[in-house]
């Protein structure tokens, strides 16, 4: 009799977990098509490269009409791609602060000031958008130990790119650890800087949905994007799985409630670093079949593209 019951019970286990999967596999029938053909704005797009006029090939092929808010500033992006870049600084001058073992909280050094005074000049002119992608926290993200830092948010140097960043409505995109201290300094620098928009890259690369949404719910001036979140990125990695927040049988349905609670305060990513260059194409397809064609029409226009218009001030495309 207990065979029996054990018997029963693992299949209704199996049934359960398929009915679950074969629910999160099915994109809605209102928003196939117009996944395939919505403009995308990258607000994750790493260029390490001098020459940059491949991305402008691969952004047009995918209908990605905007792209950067990470990386290198890069000239040669801006000159190729024009109001299409989001313009951002501060992740090579941490890179060099890492390098030559300095200290990331003190904002009385040549680096810091050098980047400051760029900042604000890019502001004041319109040719930056906001800092990033600073790394405040990477030590269980990273896969290059040269790379990790750990460093408090609430700090004097992030008080400062926070204050000049609120002087002028700018962003800050920043990859960090989810944990207590982390949300208690974010929570406090979005309420005490309210025209600062807050970036959390890869919508933390190991927090859940529920931490988002405490996070969304106090403050909407937080954002997050998904990049790094699908099975192109997962491929790479051995403790992602098949992917964080989306998978080959689609968006997982923690993330799909978040993001379907919270239209206006998710984008999405391609971060291709590290090599994922040549995968662009797939990271931009699957963001299409496994992400927007499983939200309701209007989240994924906002997702897609509207949100990024939205707080970057970016023109939309002419028609021809």
């Amino acid at each position: 009799m207990k065979t029996t019951i054990d018997f029963i019970y693992k299949c209704a286990i199996a049934l359960t977990l398929a009915y679950t999967l074969s629910v999160q596999s099915q994109p809605l029938p209102a928003s196939i098509q117009l996944a395939k053909t919505v403009p995308i704005a990258d607000v994750h797009l790493h260029n390490y490269e001098a020459y940059s006029g491949s991305f402008k090939d691969l952004m047009d092929r995918n209908n990605v009409q905007w792209a950067g808010a990470v990386g290198y500033l890069n000239d040669d992006m801006r000159k190729v791609l024009k109001d299409r870049y989001i313009a951002a600084i501060g992740q090579r001058e941490l890179v060099d602060i890492l390098r030559q073992g300095r200290s990331f909280t003190d904002p009385d050094q040549w680096i810091f000031k050098s980047l400051f005074k760029q900042a604000e000049d890019g502001f004041k002119d319109g040719s930056l958008k906001g800092f990033g992608e600073l790394h405040t926290d990477n030590y269980l993200s990273s896969p290059r130990p040269e790379f990790r830092r750990r460093f408090r948010l609430d700090s004097p140097m992030m008080r400062q790119a926070y204050e000049l960043a609120n002087r002028y409505g700018a962003f800050i995109q920043i990859h960090s650890a989810m944990n207590e201290t982390f949300s208690d300094d974010l929570l406090r620098l979005s309420g005490e800087f309210p025209q600062v928009t807050t970036i959390l890259s890869h919508c933390l690369p190991l927090a859940r949905p529920d931490d988002l949404r405490n996070l969304f719910q106090q403050r909407k001036n937080i954002m997050c994007e998904l990049s790094g979140g699908g099975p192109v990125h997962a491929s790479m990695s051995t403790n992602l799985g098949d992917g964080k927040i989306y998978t080959p049988n689609g968006l997982k349905p923690a993330w799909k409630r978040l993001i379907e609670e919270f239209p206006t305060q998710v984008m999405l990513g391609s971060d291709t670093c590290c090599g994922l260059e040549k995968r662009y194409d797939e990271i931009i397809q699957e963001q299409r079949d496994q992400v927007l064609a499983h939200l309701t029409p209007t989240t994924l226009e906002q997702v897609a593209y509207k949100n990024a218009v939205r707080l970057f001030k970016l023109e939309m495309p002419s028609r021809k």
